[in-house]
């Protein structure tokens, strides 16, 4: 039987040494591994720290046609887009299908004979510009995001011809023929006329912007506008006397210039890029009008004629509605639209002609319109 040797101090303490010095080992390699875990997070995030300095070295101003942007202009990564509003350079043009009003002329009128008690039969001569087309093209300068420069031209030119030929047993009144010549006889039979109307436009106009958001815009706009009208008539009538072929040929002419105020407005999808717009223009034109009327006639009986003018403040009023689509990045437009434009206190043919057959010329004043569709392409940069 063995008898275990009881356990002295100096026992005690080895073992406590050691004990202890095994705890210490442990926690050494601990702490060993947590530290190469840090240097290793360090490690990366020193890298990402570098790739994000790297992205910040290639920052500046984006275009919003860059995937890096939205269809608002509004940033997805870090960097700055250009609104989808913004005014940018480039270059316009618009197709004009439009139909003149107010200017319609009836040059004569058959009736059922010569005599006092006369009347009217039923066809009349009538001659009236239908649609006609026209152009207006322009060039924007911007000098930053909310201010631009635009000038632009317009025109259009529209004409027509009619002949009539009376029934039988009928006869032909003219409606522009002056009544001191004698107008209407036995063979007066057949009448013709033709007629045109063109005008131009030349604007110069300051554009800023008022109010913007993500889907809406609203500009404002001054400047300065020339306009020019003019209108051509030539009539012509067999007459039975010794007249013969009896001419009318009219001509009425405009050239003013003037202040120009507008406002335009539109609403736009960011995600599909369609929109609506709206526009309203006016403009003050001072100048001149000019008329004149000469009748000659084939075989004698002098010349009737007459020339008029008439300095004038014409307003022109514009209007225009339609619908459009923009590209992401705002390079590209085009719209489709409807156009109406109205010319107050001017002066029409038909009107100048019945002031000369009546021999008063006092509130000699017409609004001469055009109408009609039209549509646009506009690219940018």
């Amino acid at each position: 039987m063995i008898i275990p040797s009881p356990i002295t101090p100096k026992a005690w303490i080895n073992t406590l040494v050691l004990a202890g010095m095994g705890v210490l080992a442990t926690a050494t390699v601990g702490v060993a591994q947590d530290r190469q875990k840090l240097v290793d997070r360090d490690a990366v995030m020193i890298s990402l720290d570098d790739a994000f300095v790297g992205e910040i070295e290639q920052v500046g101003f984006l275009d919003h046609g860059s995937s890096s942007c939205d269809g608002c202009g509004n940033s997805v990564v870090r960097c700055c887009c250009t609104p989808w509003w913004a005014h940018r350079t480039g270059g316009f043009g618009q197709f004009l299908l439009l139909r003149p009003g107010n200017v319609d002329q009836i040059y004569t009128i058959e009736q059922n004979s010569t005599t006092p008690g006369d009347f009217p039969t039923g066809p009349i001569g009538r001659v009236n510009v239908d649609e006609e087309a026209g152009f207006r093209v322009g060039f924007v300068c911007a000098a930053s995001d909310c201010t631009s420069l635009v000038t632009s031209f317009t025109r259009f030119e529209g004409n027509t011809s009619n002949t009539i030929n009376a029934n039988a047993g009928n006869v032909l009144n003219s409606q522009i023929i002056h009544p001191s010549t004698l107008t209407v006889g036995a063979s007066s039979l057949q009448s013709s006329a033709n007629y045109s109307i063109d005008f131009q436009l030349i604007d110069l106009a300051y554009r800023h912007i008022w109010k913007s958001s993500d889907i809406y815009a609203i500009n404002w706009l001054a400047g300065f506008r020339y306009g020019n009208l003019e209108q051509d008539l030539l009539a012509q009538q067999e007459i039975s006397v010794a007249t013969g072929l009896v001419s009318v040929d009219t001509d009425v002419d405009f050239n003013g210039f003037g202040m120009m105020f507008g406002v335009d407005g539109e609403r736009r999808s960011c995600e599909s890029g369609l929109m609506i717009y709206g526009k309203a223009l006016s403009s003050f034109l001072a100048g001149d009008w000019r008329a004149d009327y000469v009748q000659t006639n084939q075989f004698g009986g002098g010349v009737v004629a007459n020339d008029y003018e008439d300095y004038r403040v014409t307003p022109v009023v514009e209007l225009e509605l339609g619908f459009g689509w923009q590209s992401e990045c705002g390079k590209w437009r085009a719209s489709v639209g409807y156009l109406t434009s109205a010319w107050y206190d001017a002066i029409s043919t038909r009107q100048y002609i019945d002031s000369v057959r009546s021999n008063n010329y006092v509130n000699i004043d017409e609004t001469i319109t055009f109408s009609g569709l039209t549509a646009g392409i506009e690219g940018r940069f």
